[in-house]
């Protein structure tokens, strides 16, 4: 089980700081504002050639390695409600590298969430 638990604490690292350079790079692409394939495919371009956006998919994609370790280690009903962590430390990554004011109620609602999903993984065991 420690095995498990230190390959998803790196994961979630890289996917907080992943989920963080997806929108910092995102904010420099712009605000997908029409869904006709001209739009989308000028924002798909923007968005395949933005280092930020680039950084970003490859931390979410060592995330996703990480995850392949854990759930081939241990049960998917125990790995995923341990990544719930991962909303609290996005939001803190969100909140020091891109200046968010997360307010009281984002807070509650994000503490509520991973204490949801430790229940139902707490529930799963024997």
């Amino acid at each position: 089980m420690i095995k498990t638990i230190l390959a998803l604490a790196v994961g979630l690292c890289f996917e907080s700081v992943g989920n963080v350079l997806l929108r910092k790079g995102m904010m420099k692409v712009g605000e997908i504002k029409s869904f006709s394939v001209p739009a989308l495919w000028d924002v798909f371009i923007k968005g395949v050639t933005n280092p930020t956006v680039i950084s970003g998919v490859a931390l979410d994609a060592l995330f996703f390695v990480c995850l392949l370790f854990a759930l081939s280690w241990t049960e998917v009903s125990v790995v995923m409600p341990i990544t719930a962590i991962g909303y609290v430390t996005t939001t803190i990554t969100a909140k020091i590298i891109l200046h968010e004011d997360i307010s009281s109620l984002r807070w509650a609602g994000t503490i509520a969430i991973v204490f949801g999903c430790m229940m139902v993984g707490k529930s799963g065991l024997h």
